[in-house]
């Protein structure tokens, strides 16, 4: 009898411990009781490491991981403007063990520039972080100020220059809705990376930048680099390395027209397919609710010189759309992208 009893008594408190587990995935959205997760969930960022996407997915999945317990070590994978990675990751199991961790506008712009035949509507996407352009310039520019810039675009049509990570890059985006916004042309001088095309402005060999804020963060915390202008709806502020705030007002101040476009810039997130199953996207849900508002992330956005946004999967939809209609069709306007985006039912902004 005392066997039978500590028998029913084991039985009892599996069953217990049982039904916590169950409401704890529960409560985390996690469906299929404790079967999920329950093994390392890849991550493949589709850029090179240590750049934006890069830092920031990590972060991001590292908090995520906590909140699953499980580890999400993340790969890189680059090629085709992000598309290589991408593909790879739509053509795996959808059987929750595999992220894509990108930037907004690679997935968005992927069809109009023939990287890839997928649309992205078929990718549900968490929206967590934001780096606008900004109109930059080296410390010693003869451009001090954002109007001073705008008057030498206009004295100079096409002879004034500016680098980019590429054709296509968000750099390049930045620029062409900041000359265009003011009625003028620039020349292109397109580099190997961000990277790259910050030290040509540093340098000289250019006369303006509009890469990412987070990829000139520590040049203009140093003073290397001035920024002139953030093309986001509102001013940014950032904090420089003596503690005071550094505030890169809008472009929209100087073109109010712009703002109807803005923000231009990088979006950065996770993505799975749509036709992942749903208790396994709720599962995601939850964690990346959790994850984006915690402290540490946060405070990892503010050093990396960008915005919180932590967007829900719904707005995160609504962003995709808004961004493929604006960024597609620069693309398209000034030649950068083969295809035309009313081919895959994008409208004009």
């Amino acid at each position: 009898m005392k066997n039978l009893s500590k028998k029913v008594l084991a039985t009892g408190l599996l069953l217990v411990v049982s039904l916590f587990a169950l409401s704890a995935c529960d409560a985390l959205g996690i469906g299929g009781g404790a079967e999920w997760p329950s093994r390392d969930i890849n991550v493949t960022v589709p850029w090179g490491a240590g750049g934006g996407t890069d830092l920031t997915v990590r972060m991001l999945v590292d908090e995520m991981g906590g909140i699953l317990n499980v580890t999400m070590p993340v790969s890189n994978m680059p090629g085709a403007s992000g598309s290589v990675g991408m593909i790879d990751v739509y053509g795996g199991q959808r059987d929750g063990y595999r992220l894509l961790g990108s930037s907004m506008t690679s997935v968005t712009t992927a069809q109009v520039m023939g990287f890839s035949e997928i649309s992205f509507r078929e990718w549900y996407a968490w929206n967590a972080a934001f780096a606008p352009s900004v109109v930059a310039v080296r410390a010693d520019s003869p451009y001090q100020t954002i109007e001073e810039l705008i008057a030498a675009l206009h004295a100079d049509p096409g002879g004034i220059s500016a680098s980019s990570a590429g054709v296509g890059s968000s750099g390049h985006i930045g620029a062409i809705a900041f000359t265009d916004a003011i009625g003028a042309t620039f020349n292109h001088i397109p580099y190997e990376g961000g990277n790259p095309a910050i030290i040509a402005a540093l340098g000289g060999e250019v006369d303006f930048t509009a890469q990412l804020s987070n990829e000139m963060i520590d040049f203009i915390r140093s003073g290397d680099m001035r920024p002139l202008a953030a093309l986001s709806p509102d001013d940014m502020v950032v904090v420089g390395n003596d503690g005071n705030q550094i505030v890169i007002p809008s472009l929209a101040r100087y073109a109010p027209g712009v703002a109807s476009i803005l923000p231009i810039g990088a979006s950065f997130g996770l993505f799975v397919p749509r036709d992942m199953p749903a208790d396994i996207v709720n599962g995601f849900d939850a964690a990346y609710t959790t994850a984006v508002a915690s402290a540490s992330f946060r405070d990892f956005v503010e050093s990396q010189g960008m915005v919180h946004v932590g967007m829900t999967r719904a707005e995160s939809a609504a962003y995709l759309e808004r961004n493929a209609s604006v960024v597609s069709w620069i693309l398209f306007d000034v030649g950068a992208a083969p295809n035309s985006p009313a081919d895959f039912g994008i409208a004009r902004p």
